[in-house]
């Protein structure tokens, strides 16, 4: 029988997640007469040696507070208890002993690919969990949108905006660098509510004779560009252009030879390609001057926003829902949004990469290259 729930909220923050945990905590001490609490820090927090100083109750006072907050109230981490190293070393068991040792029954999960693996792993081992997606790059399958995603767009279009009109005003080319490590989703949107000429995304390899000719097309054109770039644009390391560029600029060289690791869950960190094509593009259209080529990089400003009305009202539904699935039996599940219906969604599923699909005739028509 379910009593005590914990909820944790893991990876990067995003907005949306308290409007989950305050819908959550409604439904169940009001349907259910559930107790509440959460662990700070994520898995992170559940392997502390000192389990109780990373606790908090929730009350049904609490949740009014909570809904439209931004970011999380439990704070966050990137802790990887099911890594080979950790498995070795029993963090899976601690966190295990932990919950138990709080009397929880249950878990409720916020987060994206990585979170819902360690989810996964803990409801193998015994625990009824139930997740909701969030991320900002929307990236997760099984729902049509995440937790944050909207708020994201919304901001980052805005923003994108200032940018574009401060490049037409000063006819320069303007780069904008956006998340979106396997997934184009994020840039896409931003780059369409923003205005971009150009819209760069992982799921479209590029080709860097073929952008650096596009854009001075579109230069030659207008007197401006506007470059929406995913952090995650896949580049050749035989590309010609790069070879070329990297052989001349030490900048570059040094970017394209830097290692910046990799973070708890093996994914390769990220960063620095606006700079590297802001470059490229200096070099290849001869514009003799850094400065007539500007950047930006609006990742980090996207997280911890207050949600718009959408992630609001999707991570009431998204709480509301999670709590049913955990009352009603179920364990190993996402809340997730098909059309306009809340749909339960089996971790394993909501583990495959979900990327851009619109056709190439649709993604050329807003300005994404299909080199």
């Amino acid at each position: 029988m379910i009593k005590r729930i914990a909820f944790m909220t893991g990876g990067g923050d995003s907005a949306g997640i308290n409007s989950f945990i305050a819908a959550a905590i409604r439904c169940g001490i009001e349907e259910y007469g559930a107790e509440f609490i959460g662990i700070r820090k994520a898995f992170e927090g559940a392997a502390s040696d000192n389990i109780e100083d990373q606790v908090t109750h929730f009350t049904l006072e609490d949740a009014l507070d909570l809904q439209d907050k931004p970011s999380t109230a439990l704070a966050s981490s990137r802790f990887n208890p099911f890594s080979e190293a950790n498995a070795k070393a029993g963090y899976p068991e601690r966190i295990l002993q932990n919950l138990r040792r709080l009397n929880v029954d249950a878990v409720l999960l916020t987060g994206g690919n990585d979170t819902i693996k360690s989810g996964l792993g803990l409801h193998r081992m015994g625990m009824p969990v139930i997740a909701a997606p969030k991320s900002i790059d929307n990236d997760v399958s099984g729902t049509d949108t995440m937790l944050g995603f909207k708020t994201a767009v919304a901001f980052g279009g805005a923003a994108f905006r200032g940018t574009a009109v401060s490049a037409k005003t000063h006819r320069r080319i303007s780069v904008v660098e956006i998340m979106g490590r396997d997934a184009g989703w994020l840039t896409l949107e931003i780059g369409i509510a923003g205005g971009a000429d150009l819209i760069l995304i992982p799921e479209k390899p590029v080709d860097l004779s073929t952008v650096c000719s596009t854009v001075q097309s579109i230069y030659k054109r207008q007197g401006y560009v506007n470059i929406a770039l995913a952090e995650g644009v896949v580049i050749s390391t035989d590309d010609p252009v790069l070879k070329r560029v990297s052989a001349e600029n030490p900048v570059v060289k040094t970017m394209i030879e830097e290692n910046l690791g990799t973070d708890a869950h093996g994914n390769k960190k990220l960063g620095g390609i606006g700079q590297i094509m802001r470059r490229i593009i200096v070099h290849e259209l001869e514009l003799g001057s850094i400065e007539k080529v500007r950047t930006a990089d609006i990742g980090f400003h996207l997280r911890g926003l207050a949600p718009v009305a959408d992630d609001i009202i999707l991570g009431t539904r998204f709480g509301i829902a999670a709590v049913n699935l955990l009352f009603s039996g179920e364990s190993g599940k996402m809340v997730g949004i098909q059309g306009e219906k809340i749909v339960p969604v089996p971790f394993e599923q909501a583990l495959e990469q979900k990327q851009v699909n619109w056709s190439n005739d649709e993604l050329r028509s807003v300005g994404v290259l299909i080199s």
